[in-house]
């Protein structure tokens, strides 16, 4: 059994340990499963989803989880190497001179237009949805740490996600959110990581999403 995990540093484990203290570790070690982590730190949800896409051409892992990203973040194809934009970030030094001006724009254009980016990932994610849903195999989606509150804030319709998505209008069921209203404090407050405990008790959380859609296929084969 395989489990793909993908993701930004939450899913990563930053200052959890890393991935072995993951909650994917800990789900792929409770169900008896391979871990194959594709999640890598300020990893925009361009990246994870352009990641996600290229593992399933070539690969069926038995379950999916992944745990999306903050909205304004995004990618930059530069002479064939993606550069991640996100919006707390500095321009590297050893950054391109191309690059780093497409980081300014970024600034501007995208890095403090929040309901924008909010509009945009929605419709993003829900095409994402589809197309995952398309591949048969059993997937959780969940929020880190933005969500999608805005859109019923501001009349937008909703769409109707399945199962497989939990609460993406509700920020009490994202990551940090959710482990913050069960008392755990971040082990690292500036990038909003929680630390071992706060990946394990996530994992707890998110056993049940997991086995009912694994159960789920079983019953639809």
């Amino acid at each position: 059994m395989i489990l793909y995990v993908n993701g930004d540093s939450h899913s990563y484990g930053d200052d959890a340990g890393g991935p072995d203290f993951c909650y994917g570790k800990i789900l792929a070690d409770r169900l008896g499963a391979a871990l194959h982590l594709d999640a890598t730190p300020a990893a925009s949800n361009d990246k994870i989803i352009r990641t996600t896409r290229e593992y399933l051409k070539t690969n069926r892992p038995d379950a999916i989880i992944i745990g999306w990203s903050t909205w304004e973040r995004t990618e930059y194809l530069y002479d064939n190497e993606y550069y991640q934009f996100t919006g707390g970030s500095q321009i590297r030094p050893y950054w391109p001179e191309e690059v780093k001006e497409q980081y300014k724009k970024f600034v501007i254009d995208r890095s403090n237009n929040f309901l924008n980016n909010t509009f945009q990932s929605h419709e993003e994610l829900w095409n994402f949805y589809n197309e995952i849903k398309s591949h048969n195999i059993p997937f959780v989606f969940f929020n880190c740490y933005s969500n999608f509150k805005h859109i019923i804030a501001y009349g937008k319709p909703k769409y109707e996600w399945g199962s497989e998505y939990i609460n993406p209008y509700n920020e009490n069921f994202t990551y940090y959110f959710w482990l913050e209203n069960q008392g755990y404090q971040p082990s690292n407050p500036k990038f909003y990581h929680y630390g071992a405990d706060g990946q394990a008790a996530w994992a707890d959380f998110l056993y049940p999403y997991l086995t009912a859609e694994l159960e789920s296929s079983k019953l639809n084969k």
